[in-house]
């Protein structure tokens, strides 16, 4: 299964928690669902995304470890 079809599956599992970043604060960050492959790439790539200094203050467990 490539990359693009995983992250969809998961996205599609996680129902209304897609779409929606809830940061330690509860500030809550909206993205579209295909953004999210979108950070992850450039975070692989060590490119900059709008979402990576948000993904980088999500518990360890959740997020992108920062």
């Amino acid at each position: 299964m490539g990359l693009r079809n995983w992250v969809n599956r998961l996205e599609r599992e996680a129902g209304d928690l897609h779409g929606t970043l809830q940061l330690p604060d509860g500030t809550e960050i909206n993205y579209e669902p295909p953004e999210m492959l979108d950070a992850l790439l450039a975070a692989i790539e060590e490119r900059e995304h709008r979402l990576l200094p948000y993904l980088r203050q999500i518990d360890t467990t959740e997020g992108i470890a920062g």
